[in-house]
């Protein structure tokens, strides 16, 4: 039986696959992406309720994202044989034109402005676990990018 405390591993694991260059979104790293809409939206970061994906998109090339990270997140807890009932809330954030952090950042690893995500889970039982991983991005511009094959 899977235990609430899972949520910790679950979390860390989660926001690194997040933050990781292999997580696209139709062939293009979808922080690129995000970092574009924020730009586009004159933001400084952007959050997707995990568990209402259909009632917190911005705008509506946000939703096909935001349902793919949500559909991620219910195979994660699937795989651990987590009922998503013991989920209160999840969301994730994705935070842009940050200062420098020696934690999150490493110091000319790539060009780019810092980023933070952060990802948050409140358990049933009020648990709060949280992560945030970070590292740079330019906004997604095709012409410069390589877009994964299959598309």
């Amino acid at each position: 039986m899977a235990r609430r405390s899972e949520f910790k591993g679950i979390v860390r694991n989660f926001a690194h696959m997040l933050n990781n260059r292999n997580n696209d979104h139709l062939g293009y790293w979808a922080i690129g992406q995000l970092c574009l809409l924020a730009q586009q939206e004159n933001n400084s970061s952007i959050s997707i309720n995990l568990l209402e994906v259909e009632h917190n998109c911005v705008k509506n090339c946000l939703e096909p994202l935001a349902k793919s990270i949500r559909k991620l997140l219910i195979k994660m807890l699937n795989s651990h044989k987590i009922p998503s009932s013991w989920l209160k809330s999840a969301n994730v954030t994705f935070s842009f034109n940050e200062q420098y952090q020696k934690r999150y950042h490493y110091w000319r690893s790539a060009l780019g402005s810092p980023y933070l995500i952060t990802l948050e889970i409140t358990s049933d039982l009020g648990m709060v676990y949280k992560q945030t991983f970070g590292g740079n991005v330019n906004p997604h511009d095709p012409r410069r990018e390589q877009r994964r094959a299959g598309f």
